[in-house]
């Protein structure tokens, strides 16, 4: 579940009113072709039926201070705070974190740097209200990237076609560990990046 505000004019996540969430729409969790064991940001299962996720905690529930197990699903709230939600889950190492391509903030480059492989999405993701109709709520005024761990949700990212995707390699290089990208060629389906 992501928090973002409502602005006057355009969808620009920083501005505006009071809090809206907004819900990944069931078409990533199509192109994932993944189950998950946990989702620890969950507004609750019976609001979002399409998260393919055993358990999920809520704000009730505290997913910060819960035991997280299994292959986990995290769309942290936005803003202040996401750091913590990101250092658990590099921490936790399995599973698959959507967040915003804010390569401008310090939480970006300490743990975008760490997963496994990041995906930039193929152009904004429109995400969706509650409910059963899956209303599109509109698109941030960013892009997004989902970032993974694990062998099985590196592997989901490549098949997913979702966007470009960037894999650490994972063994030493020299004295120190490679913090290069290893970019495989896009699918003749996803195209440029525009």
């Amino acid at each position: 579940m992501a928090v973002v505000k409502r602005p006057r004019s355009g969808l620009v996540h920083e501005q505006g009113g009071g809090p809206t969430e907004w819900y990944t729409p069931p078409s990533i969790f199509h192109a994932l072709g993944l189950e998950f064991d946990l989702d620890p940001c969950s507004p609750g299962a019976h609001i979002v039926r399409w998260i393919p996720a055993r358990t999920h905690y809520t704000r009730v529930d505290d997913g910060l201070t819960q035991p997280w197990h299994g292959r986990v699903w995290l769309n942290p709230p936005y803003g202040p705070g996401i750091d913590r939600w990101l250092e658990r889950f590099a921490e936790h190492r399995d599973g698959i974190a959507l967040v915003f391509a804010r390569t401008d903030t310090r939480w970006f480059h300490a743990y975008a740097a760490r997963a496994d492989a990041v995906c930039f999405t193929r152009g904004r993701i429109s995400f969706v209200a509650p409910g059963p109709s899956h209303t599109p709520l509109g698109t941030p005024g960013c892009g997004s990237v989902l970032l993974a761990y694990g062998d099985p949700c590196v592997a989901a990212l490549w098949q997913s076609k979702l966007g470009w995707v960037l894999e650490r390699p994972r063994r030493r290089v020299g004295p120190r560990r490679a913090l290069t990208y290893v970019a495989k060629p896009f699918h003749a389906e996803i195209g440029e990046v525009g």
